[in-house]
C-alpha cells in the first residue's frame, strides 16, 4: 500500500512534503550555495558557542534526566558528550540564547541541531554540508505547502526533519510519519527577543523534530503506514487556513550576520566565551572547509572546552634548620 493511498484531504500536507523530499537529487551545489552555506554553519556554530555560557544553557545541563553522559554527540563548550537529540536541546538553546535576537535564529539552531546527528551517526563533512543544502532546497515545498502562520520555527522545524531524513536515508512511509510526529510539536512563532523561554521553545521543538525522525527509522513501514492511516488525521494541519506561499520562503541557509560584521571577528569574538584562543582559529578554517572533513570529531575536539587542569604543586620549603643536608663525598 502507498502512501498516496493512505492519506488524502487535508492531511495529505505531509505526504506532499514527504514525496519531494524522496525525490529530491542533490545536485553539485554552485559556489555561491557554498559559500553561503559554510557562511551559515560558522554564524550558527558561532551562536552555538556563544550560547553555551548563558543560563538557560547551564541549568538544562544540571537537570535531572537532561544530557545524560554516554553518547558521542557533544555539547558544544563543555567536555560532556550525549545522545544526539539531548545534543540537539541543548546546542539549539544556546544557539539562540546567543543569536542576540536575530529572526533566523532558529535556522542557527537548525544547523547545530543536525550536526549532532551527524556526529553520532559517524558522517563526513559533506555528509553534513549536502543534508543542510537539501533541507534548504526544499524550501519551494515548504512554503506554498505551509501556512505562515507557522512562523519560522515551523519552517526551521520540518526543514530540519527534511535534512534528517537525507542523513538517516529514509523512505517515504518513515519520511511521512516522521513529519507528522513533527507537527505535533509547538510550531506557533515564539515571541521576538532572545529570552531563555524562547530559546527553550525552540530547543524544544527542535530535538522533538530530530527524535521524530530517528522513531521514524526504528519502526518497520507497516507500522508506520499505521500510524498513518490511524492518527494521520487527527493531526493538525500546518497548512490550514492559508497556504499561499510567502515572499520569503523558508531558507536554512539564511542566517544572518550583523550588517559591517566581519565573518572571523564575529566567530571569535563569540567563541572566545568559552574556548581558549589557541583553538579559536583552526575551528574556523574546519568550518570553513566542513565539505572537505572527513571525520566530524576533528572538528567536535575543537568544539570541546579543555577541562579545568590540575594546578601546578606549590613549592613548600622546610623551616630553617630542619632540613638535613644531603650525603655527599665531597672532601674540603
Amino acid at each position: 500500500m502507498t502512501v498516496s493511498t493512505i492519506m488524502s484531504g487535508p492531511d495529505a500536507w505531509a505526504e506532499i512534503l514527504a514525496e519531494q523530499i524522496s525525490a529530491r537529487d542533490l545536485r553539485q551545489p554552485d559556489a555561491r550555495t557554498a559559500g553561503r552555506t559554510r557562511a551559515a554553519v560558522i554564524t550558527a556554530f558561532g551562536r552555538a558557542l556563544s550560547g553555551a555560557p548563558v543560563t538557560i544553557t547551564r541549568a538544562l545541563l544540571v537537570t535531572s534526566g537532561v544530557a545524560m553522559t554516554g553518547g558521542s554527540s557533544l555539547v558544544f563548550g563543555t567536555e560532556r558528550r550525549t545522545s544526539a537529540v539531548d545534543a540537539a536541546l541543548i546546542n539549539a538553546t544556546a544557539a539562540v540564547a546567543g543569536s542576540e535576537a536575530s529572526r533566523d535564529a532558529a535556522n542557527s539552531a537548525c544547523i547545530v541541531a543536525l550536526f549532532g546527528l551527524c556526529e553520532e551517526r559517524g558522517k563526513t563533512g559533506q555528509e553534513f554540508f549536502d543534508a543542510l543544502i537539501s533541507g534548504a532546497e526544499i524550501s519551494p515545498c515548504l512554503a506554498p505547502t505551509l501556512s505562515p502562520a507557522v512562523g519560522q520555527l515551523g519552517f526551521s522545524l520540518f526543514g530540519g526533519v527534511a535534512a534528517a531524513a537525507r542523513v538517516l536515508e529514509l523512505s517515504r512511509p518513515r519520511i511521512v510519519a516522521a513529519l507528522l510526529m513533527a507537527g505535533m510539536a509547538n510550531i506557533d512563532g515564539p515571541p521576538d527577543g532572545p529570552g531563555g523561554a524562547t530559546a527553550f521553545m525552540i530547543g524544544l521543538s527542535l530535538r522533538s523534530g530530530l527524535l521524530a525522525a530517528l522513531l521514524a527509522e526504528a519502526l518497520d513501514e507497516a507500522s508506520c503506514a499505521e500510524m498513518i492511516r490511524n492518527e494521520g488525521r487527527g493531526i493538525p494541519s500546518p497548512a490550514a487556513g492559508n497556504g499561499a506561499p510567502r515572499e520569503a520562503a523558508f531558507d536554512l541557509l539564511a542566517v544572518q550576520s550583523p550588517p559591517g560584521a566581519d565573518l572571523w571577528d564575529q566567530f571569535e569574538r563569540q567563541a572566545g566565551m568559552v574556548l581558549p584562543r589557541d583553538q579559536i582559529a583552526p575551528l574556523f578554517e574546519r568550518l570553513e572547509t566542513i565539505d572537505k572533513v572527513k571525520d566530524l570529531a576533528t572538528v567536535s575536539r575543537l568544539l570541546q572546552a579543555r577541562g579545568t587542569q590540575a594546578a601546578p604543586r606549590k613549592v613548600v620549603f622546610a623551616a630553617r634548620g630542619t632540613h638535613e643536608p644531603e650525603e655527599t663525598n665531597w672532601v674540603p
